[in-house]
C-alpha cells in the first residue's frame, strides 16, 4: 500500500476522473470486467514469483 506522502502526490484530471480506490487482488473480480481482472491476478502473481508473463486477453500464453 502506499503511505501517505504517495497519496499526496495523486492528482486527477476533473475532466477525466472524480476518484480512485484501491482493492484487494482477492476481490478485484468484484470491481472490474472479467478481462482486467485476469491481468491484474496474473501481474500480481508474476510479480510476487519474479516472472514474466504474456497475457492475451488477460490469459497466459505459452
Amino acid at each position: 500500500m502506499l503511505d501517505q506522502d504517495w497519496l499526496d502526490q495523486i492528482v486527477l484530471d476533473p475532466a477525466e476522473l472524480t476518484g480512485y480506490e484501491f482493492h484487494d487482488v482477492a476481490s478485484i473480480a468484484e470491481v472490474t470486467i472479467p478481462r482486467l481482472a485476469r491481468r491484474i491476478t496474473h501481474g500480481t502473481r508474476a510479480r510476487a514469483e519474479g516472472i514474466t508473463v504474456y497475457l492475451e486477453n488477460g490469459e497466459a500464453v505459452s
